[in-house]
């Protein structure tokens, strides 16, 4: 099958269980900060959960899921708010908070005449059938205003199984807060008294100084988040021109042959005493064969082509004081490798995988704090496909996600997922989703490229050999 027609049967709001209603303009602020920021312009993201059959009425799924979030949202309150706007006369300034509202987080109940295989057997990721699954497609962060920051959209297939897509706000919570919400959701789900184990959620935002809250934006800015308040409708997604997305599915044994690998490659070349993590010899491994296929199929191969590859990671701990895993918010921080395209196809995926350590290594809390730093004097807030970014950056390898995250735990009282998917948004050439695999020690890799790029790799004997552990 190849697209798939999604029907609304209901659409509510499901506001925190024990929220009482306030007089306006006394509900709680959360100003955003720098980080929060540099996402406005960036689409929500999306992740979705596929469950098989179970044999429970679909109604009572919906009902139970709807009072669990509700109780939920008690804890994750802000995600039931709204993202405002205030204008400062004195300064000709901006200023973007979270207006705790309790206006309530969307919930969408659906039904779509596809079935389990057709979503998860595709050689390809089907986007076509993916995309209607998720609500808020193409919708940018600072819409939020107008549109819920959490909308949840759970779609019945006509096999019994269930698909739950979540689109979040991502100027709200980074990935690392987006799963302490999901998982504490499903421990309450699972409880008969609404209990969960893990420590509450911490709002209160990190800034460098306490004069920096509010962050005060050049009035410019106003116009670049410019939302309509009535306008209601989902933006229109564009396909992905000219690209597909593949899930190369590693497991244990494969990982850690890899590892093994990267780590030997670095002994005989350097004599340092670094050792490469499973993570960065098996983007090592990916992104190494990527460049190396798709120059196999350029006709202007140019060895002193510079390429660039960047990891999104988790900054709690490198902040001072250091944040903690339950911070509610963006703490992220990019690392950026250059590197010539001769170099790396002569010497394999062991040097890509030491100048990953090297960046993962070099990140520490003088360099967030300079970041911050010149953010704030020259804010700056990238488009949905990285309008700002240098020319150079055009085909950039991006790692988002983690494969640290509890998503195949994820248990509503109906059994855990069979399948994890990725919404459209923020999908480009060469995004990589990392994602635990559904056994337990296996990762999947998610990646957009040319179709002609994905078959080159699977022709490449040295990327191939990493499945025959």
């Amino acid at each position: 099958m190849s697209s798939a027609e999604v029907r609304h049967v209901s659409t509510t709001k499901v506001r925190p269980a024990s929220c009482i209603d306030e007089p306006a303009g006394n509900h709680r602020r959360i100003d955003l900060n720098p980080v929060d920021l540099v996402f406005l312009r960036i689409a929500y993201m999306q992740r979705g959960f596929l469950f098989s059959n179970d044999k429970k009425c679909i109604d009572e799924k919906i009902s139970h899921l709807k009072t669990s979030l509700s109780h939920t949202l008690d804890r994750f309150f802000p995600l039931a708010g709204r993202l405002a706007i205030e204008k400062h006369e004195d300064d000709n300034t901006i200023s973007v908070y979270i207006d705790c509202n309790f206006e309530g987080v969307e919930f969408i109940h659906a039904t779509a005449d596809i079935s389990v295989e057709d979503i998860v057997s595709p050689t390809y990721v089907p986007q076509t059938l993916i995309d209607p699954l998720f609500s808020l497609n193409g919708v940018p962060n600072y819409q939020g205003q107008s549109h819920p920051l959490l909308s949840v959209q759970v779609t019945e297939l006509p096999d019994g199984a269930v698909f739950m897509g979540c689109s979040a706000n991502h100027s709200v919570c980074d990935g690392t807060s987006f799963w302490h919400f999901i998982n504490s959701w499903s421990e309450i789900a699972r409880s008969a008294d609404n209990h969960v184990s893990s420590p509450p959620p911490v709002f209160e935002r990190w800034f460098i100084k306490e004069t920096d809250c509010p962050i005060r934006l050049p009035f410019s800015f106003a116009d670049k988040l410019s939302a309509a308040v009535s306008d209601t409708t989902t933006t229109e997604v564009s396909p992905l021109e000219g690209l597909v997305e593949k899930c190369f599915h590693f497991t244990k044994a494969n990982i850690t042959e890899l590892k093994a690998r990267a780590n030997s490659q670095i002994v005989s070349e350097t004599k340092q005493n670094m050792v490469i993590s499973s993570l960065q010899a098996l983007l090592a491994h990916v992104w190494t064969a990527v460049i190396r296929c798709r120059s196999s199929l350029n006709d202007n191969y140019d060895d002193s082509r510079v390429h660039v590859v960047c990891l999104l990671m988790n900054n709690r701990t490198k902040l001072i004081p250091p944040l903690p895993e339950t911070y509610f918010g963006n703490s992220l921080v990019a690392g950026f490798v250059t590197l010539k395209e001769g170099e790396l196809i002569k010497r394999g995926s062991g040097v890509l995988a030491s100048l990953l350590k090297e960046v993962v290594n070099s990140k520490n809390f003088e360099k967030s704090r300079s970041f911050i730093e010149s953010w704030m004097e020259k804010p700056f807030m990238p488009g949905p496909a990285g309008g700002d970014a240098p020319e150079n950056f055009s085909n950039m390898l991006v790692a988002r996600s983690s494969h640290w995250f509890n998503m195949y735990g994820n248990d509503f009282g109906w059994g855990r997922p069979i399948a994890v998917k990725t919404g459209r948004n923020g999908k480009n050439y060469g995004i990589t989703t990392v994602n635990p695999g559904p056994i337990e020690g296996s990762v999947d890799i998610e990646i957009c490229l040319p179709v002609e790029v994905f078959k080159a790799m699977e022709n490449d004997v040295e990327f191939m050999e990493a499945f025959s552990s």
